[in-house]
């Protein structure tokens, strides 16, 4: 059959042939398509008309405005990234480069308890700026603790749980995805179980998630756990455990007793899942090193801690404890400064280093002193070395755990964060699948793409099918690399040949274009 140009060049009329519409905006052609289901990857083309797939097969690319020959290539879903915190800083980031590179086209914000509380006002403010990708948001315990609360270290009153429960029903009707908590930070840390099961249940009640950050990760993972799945009952309300780990490091090894439990509850009828980033550090403020009821009230009230000898010899001695347990296993060189704004010079640097630095032979009891004085005006963020491969491995086979980064919408360049930032997903497609077969190439996209779409119930994302939104990818299953350490961080990705976001390419032959096609994603009612 000819196509029109060649129908009116016969004619002696190609000319016309501007005045006639394109049947699709872009075709993909003969591209290897892994549609996100974990189902056998096949070849075929994708034709996409406006923000749309329209069309899975065999297509003739001579009807399309642009074409891409995918030959070679893996076509999949945009991967949605459930754990980020890129509500801290996208409107400042909107491109969001370092996620784009990695083919995520969807992030979930406002993890671990903190978020914006009042969504309108920040949904008309990144509407406003333009973004790259698409956003949707949790929203936070701490957060919602901290504007009724501030930083107490006590129970609500009945007065103030129902300010709280208000304050999150509120969110929910403005689109939020659920209810996070962060219960290792403050203030979280010093609310009960029942408090937070009564603002489950709000978030219930609209149709949302629970995503947790664990009571603890450490030494007592299992009464964590318990708890968050409590919380789940109780409030009868999916539960997604985020960043799941072992951090202990007398635990290492056990992830099969974690991974167990959880299987467990899920066959007795408890919808709860986990996420996971696919490294062995992990990242949070270095502040944790101390006890959370040093760090109750005010920056003013930590200060006089420390200032008292007897109160500061009780934070030293809890602060030892960690430093030799889980946070880093009695090497201070297995915890590096990412960032410190009073200190740039400490970026990058171990903590034995800093420790150095401050005149001190790099002893526990030395890292400690350093911490309580470096920390005493400012904060800091840390990279925690302290999982193990065998673990991260496991849990990222579990049939029921996302790939999730944990990160944000870094500036390029600017200090020294973890490396997830960059590359998360390129390191499970190369690392994991490619070289060590710890998953198949299905297996992967699945938990990049359809798995997290169905946590949050994303009907139109997340899979490759007619009908679906057009956020896909096209890369190189052989050449895909993460490509940044631990010395430089900021490198993007490769192998990425271009992204779509909403039916507009964001990434275009391994470039980033000028489009904004992103939306704030809202939950569906």
């Amino acid at each position: 059959m000819l196509n029109c140009f060649a129908e009116l060049a016969l004619a002696g009329l190609l000319s016309a042939c501007a005045t006639v519409p394109s049947a699709y905006d872009t075709v993909i052609l003969d591209g290897t398509i892994v549609d996100g289901s974990g189902s056998p990857a096949y070849v075929a083309d994708i034709a996409i008309n406006g923000d749309r797939i329209v069309k899975i097969g065999e297509v003739d690319g001579a009807t399309a405005r642009r074409v891409i020959d995918a030959r070679g290539l893996t076509v999949s879903p945009g991967f949605i990234d459930l754990h980020t915190h890129a509500d801290r800083n996208i409107m400042d980031n909107p491109d969001a480069e370092n996620y784009l590179h990695q083919g995520v086209t969807t992030i979930l914000a406002g993890n671990c308890g903190g978020s914006p509380v009042h969504l309108d006002d920040y949904f008309s403010a990144v509407e406003e700026t333009g973004i790259a990708l698409n956003l949707g948001l949790l929203v936070g315990h701490n957060a919602v603790r901290a504007e009724v609360m501030d930083n107490d270290n006590r129970a609500p009153t009945a007065g103030e749980q129902a300010q709280m429960e208000a304050l999150v029903k509120t969110a929910m009707e403005q689109g939020a995805f659920g209810l996070s908590t962060g219960l290792i930070y403050l203030p979280g840390t010093y609310s009960k179980t029942d408090e937070v099961i009564a603002l489950a249940r709000v978030a219930a009640q609209e149709g949302g998630i629970y995503a947790s950050h664990i009571r603890n990760e450490f030494e007592l993972i299992i009464e964590a756990l318990e708890e968050a799945m409590t919380i789940g009952r109780e409030a009868d309300i999916p539960v997604q455990i985020s960043h799941l780990k072992v951090a202990d490091n007398t635990m290492w090894g056990d992830s099969d007793i974690i991974l167990g439990m959880i299987a467990d509850a899920r066959a007795a009828g408890l919808d709860v899942a986990v996420d996971e980033y696919p490294y062995t550090a992990g990242s949070t403020g270095l502040a944790n090193i101390f006890p959370a009821w040093a760090r109750a009230g005010s920056r003013e009230d930590f200060q006089a801690r420390l200032d008292d000898p007897e109160t500061r010899a009780r934070i030293k001695a809890d602060t030892v404890r960690k430093l030799n347990g889980a946070r880093a296993a009695g090497d201070l060189s297995r915890i590096t400064i990412a960032s410190f704004d009073e200190h740039p010079e400490y970026s990058g640097k171990t903590m034995a280093e800093v420790t150095i630095m401050n005149g001190f032979e790099p002893s526990i009891e030395n890292g400690a002193e350093v911490a309580m004085k470096i920390l005493y005006d400012a904060d800091a963020s840390a990279i925690y070395h302290m999982m193990v491969e065998e673990d991260v491995k496991r849990i990222m086979q579990a049939p029921f755990t996302s790939i999730a980064s944990d990160s944000s919408a870094v500036p390029f360049g600017k200090n020294v964060p973890h490396i997830r930032n960059y590359g998360t997903y390129p390191r499970v497609l190369a690392r994991y699948v490619r070289e060590e077969g710890v998953l198949s190439l299905e297996e992967a996209i699945h938990k990049m793409t359809a798995l997290p779409a169905s946590r949050i119930n994303l009907t139109t994302r997340g899979l490759l099918a007619p009908g679906m939104v057009a956020d896909i990818n096209v890369f190189d299953a052989g050449t895909v690399q993460d490509n940044d350490d631990w010395a430089h961080p900021h490198q993007y990705a490769s192998g990425f040949s271009y992204v779509f976001v909403g039916g507009s390419l964001v990434i275009d032959g391994g470039a980033r274009t000028t489009a904004f096609p992103g939306r704030i994603l809202k939950r569906e009612l």
